[in-house]
């Protein structure tokens, strides 16, 4: 197992330099990728990491061999309004509270990979976003064997739940169901609901878990079945 962290707070999702570099740390992982493909290999993306790859299969910079199977998570596929409240507080359009989180948070001005996850359709986006959003999708829908989003930000018991409360209340989503960071609708992005099971059970998970508790940092709730993104996992290999 090997694990990449790229720096998503500088650079963008669409980015080559980017999308290249997320496909330079899945093709490491197998000896056997070559030539750009991607073989024998389990990818796993969370958050921005789904656009990322979504985008460099897009651009072509590499593909996944039907050998290798890819688990998407949490991935902001139309944006977030995460980004569209933190452009709007930057600008001074929204309470002083939420000012002063932004300043606390060092977003303020936001930056450029914050900046293009704007939200498909809303005011921040721009029409060369919305072509990267759409073949990115894409991509995705073409490619995803597996898929966790969240219907709901209540999370599991950690230090950071209230947080996500937080954010999940005072951000104007589309849509009640998100993970306090990404709508429902946004990481599902053209799967249809009706696949999508609230069981650990289901290979399509709509849970109730905060965007954080999808990267598995809080393990598992004890009862609901909801609330168990490692058991998922699990079950997948």
């Amino acid at each position: 197992m090997k694990f990449a962290h790229l720096n998503t707070v500088n650079t963008s999702w669409i980015d080559p330099a980017q999308q290249k570099n997320m496909c330079n740390r899945a093709l490491a992982v197998s000896d056997t990728s070559k030539n750009s493909v991607i073989t024998d290999t389990i990818v796993v993306t969370h958050s921005m990491g789904n656009l990322m790859l979504a985008g460099a299969l897009a651009t072509g910079t590499c593909t996944l061999d039907p050998s290798s199977t890819w688990v998407g998570i949490a991935g902001p596929m139309m944006g977030s309004m995460a980004s569209d409240f933190v452009q709007d507080s930057c600008a001074g359009e929204t309470n002083v509270v939420w000012e002063e989180i932004g300043q606390v948070t060092g977003r303020c001005p936001p930056n450029g990979a914050l900046q293009f996850l704007a939200y498909s359709g809303r005011n921040y986006s721009s029409n060369s976003l919305e072509a990267a959003y759409s073949a990115a999708q894409e991509s995705y829908r073409a490619n995803v064997h597996a898929l966790m989003c969240g219907k709901s930000h209540s999370g599991i018991t950690s230090k950071y739940q209230a947080k996500f409360w937080a954010l999940g209340s005072m951000i104007s989503h589309n849509s009640e169901e998100n993970d306090g960071m990404v709508d429902f609708k946004s990481c599902a992005a053209g799967f249809p609901e009706s696949q999508f099971g609230d069981s650990y059970r289901d290979r399509f998970y709509k849970t109730k878990l905060n965007h954080y508790d999808m990267s598995f940092r809080a393990g598992d709730s004890i009862l609901s079945e909801a609330k168990m993104p490692v058991k998922w996992f699990e079950c997948l290999l």
